[in-house]
């Protein structure tokens, strides 16, 4: 098995994996299914999905990962009143034009300040299919993929239903989750890690993406939009193609990236060959690098402070 990054068509497929997360219980299916359509082009949106290389039970698909970063005062209302039907009141929220989940400028602004809450909408696996070991690949895949996803994000407090006996015992076994409530009555919990609960076991999954540090290159969202892409370690043609540009401009945004790291951290090309024909790949390969090891450098983040 392994985890990749979310696509359009997987929405249906990963919906269909636990129906009681779908949020449909104040505003209905059909507009529950179109605010999860109208998450993919919501940059606070972010998922992720576990395939099986065979397919189990005739599905590829086995598990995924889904959620929203959400507002402060959205996630200070649910942690002081807890209620059953978390996603039903983020979905009902969006559906009314309420200021629910956040823009790609608030974003930045908590990367820059006081935080930001997630609520972990779906983080679930197909029941059934799958025998003990597989199941615990798919837990660990899941850690894996949610540090990959959001390491470099300021997290503040992560919530999440946990929806069933088995998610809420997953959610205690981690050691970072805190259970506020459990409701009998839907079988399901409110849990949130914080910053504090998830240091306390520095060895989770939990701390590892709240060790935050700063961004300091000042990339524009099209720098890091083709930093992105470049981790997969693909050639210029490969981008171009991948990202809609002609070749022209993706060498244009690699010289504009280069300027950036020569003013701000002139040390990761310090050691570049002058007069090697490679150059060019050379300090590509030095950025990637740094880029990998600071996934800070491509969240958004607000620099009027």
């Amino acid at each position: 098995m392994y985890w990749r990054p979310f696509r359009k068509a997987d929405l249906s497929h990963c919906l269909e994996i636990q129906p009681a997360c779908l949020g449909d219980q104040i505003v209905g299916r059909r507009t529950a299914l179109r605010i999860w359509k109208a998450f993919l082009d919501n940059p606070s949106f972010q998922a992720t999905v576990i395939e099986s290389e065979l397919p189990i039970a005739g599905y590829k698909i086995v598990a995924c990962g889904m959620g929203v970063f959400v507002t402060g005062a959205f996630a200070d209302r649910e942690t002081s009143d807890p209620q059953p039907g978390l996603n039903s009141r983020i979905i009902a929220g969006v559906a009314s034009g309420e200021p629910v989940v956040l823009s790609r400028a608030e974003i930045g602004a908590g990367n820059a300040g006081e935080g930001l809450d997630f609520v972990n909408m779906y983080g679930t696996w197909r029941d059934g299919i799958m025998n003990h070991d597989q199941l615990a690949e798919v837990h660990a895949l899941l850690g894996t993929s949610f540090v990959e996803h959001f390491a470099g994000y300021r997290f503040n407090r992560v919530l999440k239903e946990a929806i069933g006996a088995s998610r809420i015992a997953l959610a205690r076994a981690t050691g970072t989750y805190r259970l506020l409530a459990e409701f009998p009555e839907s079988e399901s919990a409110l849990a949130v890690v914080t910053r504090e609960s998830a240091l306390a076991a520095p060895y989770s999954a939990a701390a590892a993406i709240y060790r935050y540090r700063e961004p300091v290159l000042r990339l524009r969202p099209a720098e890091q939009q083709l930093l992105a892409a470049a981790l997969s370690g693909k050639t210029d043609a490969e981008l171009s193609a991948d990202l809609g540009l002609a070749i022209e401009s993706t060498k244009k945004r690699w010289l504009s990236i280069f300027g950036r790291v020569d003013q701000f951290k002139p040390e990761i090309l310090s050691q570049t060959e002058v007069d090697s024909d490679g150059r060019g790949p050379q300090k590509r390969h030095r950025v990637v690098a740094y880029i990998r090891a600071h996934p800070e450098e491509l969240r958004p983040f607000s620099w009027d402070r």
